[in-house]
């Protein structure tokens, strides 16, 4: 009797099974019955099939929906430009908004290094829609790409003193090379020029002249080659997807979020946002509405913030920023090799690492050296001018000459013999102030303080500035001092902590559930 029962237990749940696969495949036929129906017009289609749209209205609501769907995505990809009316009126607003802010963000992505030969990922031809159309992307050498007409307009804005940041998605390090400085700066995604070494507190890092990722992958990060300072293995600082990336530099997202805060202005050039959407301190979420910062979005493509942006130009980055530009009076500078600071700071490969790459180098540019015979014969003129200045010297210089050196001790012995208690003023000029006129204070010149030396000899000469604005040299971070108030608060802290007990570390909420399920286990 048992193993009857089990047969038709087992019996039942096949049926119910097969049931179910019969309601499923039966509802699939129909689904593409009447996609087929509705692909026709209405006058080819004959009675029967009207008869079965009728009778299968809701396969045919849920039909058209999935057709809008579709064209919906599908026309979200599409790449649609102004017109030259519409782009000019929208370029002189986003320059107005410019001229106005306080503080601007710029948000940037691959859009804006297309013409720089580097393709896009999202776009028409870009590197994404190619593989899923099942096209070759091509081999493109990133080597020889130079920074764009927009990444010298960024640049134009940071030396107008209206850019306070700049939040970029790229790894072609083009927004580096063009002249904004580190600090100014946050590569989310990492520099295809820069490898770290995680193992050195802070982090050092290495500059190189060619693409260091030959030999990385997403979770396998090491170059190959090792840190100078504690001989550890030396990664990349790229952050592929899955990926978090940690590094203080170049990725700095202390320095965005801090920018993100403080912005009016957000302008957003050449990013489909569909990665720096999720990240909500970016745009000011904990604030009001009214309250956040003015979107601007440049883009040939529909983005997730199109409905929460101010203005929404569809044209190209370098079109609109010269235009922009132009409304606003500033000067697009032109790309220079030799004021390129990879140049200056990359560290050059050892003779023991020459065989740890096989890509290729930068080109560096040519310093142009003066002749010797056109220095000689400078030298020659300067030698010349000193002398005939030695030789002819006017009688103002004679008697200031005569008027500030002082006698010598030896002069005064004969005087001293003739019963005098000192010799003559004539002969020590300088102090007749202090014996005829006594209340006279003679003001004492300063000495001149020692002008500081520059930490970069490059940074003082393009940017005039005294620390390093691109390379994280030893000893650019000094360890701050710290008043005596602040040593005895944090003292009165170590005690009160000491007393109380120490807390469990909560769940921050941001890390995957793999991350929330270990802090379970240690709880």
């Amino acid at each position: 009797m048992e193993e009857t029962r089990d047969e038709r237990f087992l019996s039942r749940r096949r049926t119910a099974a097969l049931k179910a696969f019969k309601v499923k495949d039966e509802r699939v036929a129909t689904f593409k019955k009447v996609a087929a129906i509705l692909q026709k017009s209405e006058i080819d289609r004959t009675a029967e099939e009207t008869g079965i749209l009728a009778s299968c209205s809701d396969v045919v609501k849920e039909v058209n929906l999935r057709q809008e769907k579709r064209d919906r995505i599908k026309a979200r990809l599409e790449e649609v430009e102004d017109a030259s009316e519409i782009l000019e009126e929208k370029c002189m607003r986003l320059a107005a908004a410019i001229s106005r802010a306080t503080s601007l963000a710029v948000y940037t992505g691959a859009g804006i290094s297309t013409a720089a030969s580097i393709p896009d990922y999202r776009g028409t031809n870009g590197v994404w829609t190619r593989m899923q159309q099942g096209k070759d992307i091509g081999n493109h050498d990133l080597s020889q790409a130079e920074p764009t007409l927009t990444h010298m307009a960024i640049y134009a804005l940071y030396k107008a003193r209206v850019l306070k940041h700049v939040v970029s998605q790229n790894c072609d390090g083009l927004h580096l090379r063009s002249g904004i400085p580190r600090n100014l700066l946050s590569e989310v995604h990492g520099n295809m020029y820069v490898e770290v070494c995680r193992i050195c507190k802070p982090s050092r890092e290495y500059w190189r002249l060619f693409d260091v990722t030959e030999k990385t992958a997403r979770y396998q990060h090491g170059t190959g080659r090792l840190c100078h300072r504690c001989n550890s293995t030396l990664q990349d600082s790229i952050v592929h997807f899955g990926e978090r990336g940690n590094l203080p530099w170049p990725i700095n997202w202390s320095g965005a979020t801090r920018a993100a805060k403080q912005a009016d202005v957000i302008l957003c050039l050449g990013s489909s946002l569909k990665v720096l959407k999720k990240y909500p301190w970016l745009w000011q979420m904990d604030k009001p509405v009214q309250k956040r910062a003015s979107l601007y979005i440049v883009n040939l493509q529909w983005t997730p913030k199109d409905e929460n942006a101010v203005l929404k130009i569809n044209g190209k980055c370098d079109e609109v920023m010269k235009k922009v530009m132009n409304h606003l009076g500033l000067e697009i500078p032109h790309y220079n090799r030799t004021k390129d600071p990879i140049f200056f700071h990359a560290v050059k490969l050892q003779n023991c690492e020459q065989l740890t790459t096989t890509q290729p180098c930068l080109e560096e540019p040519e310093i142009k050296k003066e002749p010797l015979s056109q220095s000689s014969d400078e030298n020659v003129k300067c030698t010349v001018q000193r002398t005939d200045e030695e030789d002819c010297i006017s009688p103002i210089a004679m008697a200031d000459i005569t008027t500030t050196y002082p006698a010598p001790f030896f002069a005064a012995l004969p005087f001293l013999s003739m019963g005098l208690p000192f010799p003559p003023m004539y002969m020590y000029p300088q102090l007749t102030p202090l014996f005829y006129y006594p209340f006279i204070q003679v003001p004492n010149t300063p000495a001149e303080a020692p002008k500081p030396k520059p930490a970069c000899s490059f940074c003082m000469e393009y940017e005039g500035s005294l620390t390093c604005l691109y390379y994280q040299r030893d000893g650019d971070c000094p360890v701050p001092t710290k008043t005596e108030n602040e040593q005895k608060q944090e003292e009165d802290a170590l005690v009160i902590r000491a007393d109380t007990p120490v807390a469990s570390p909560k769940n921050p909420g941001w890390f995957g559930k793999g991350y929330r399920k270990g802090m379970k286990r240690k709880r």
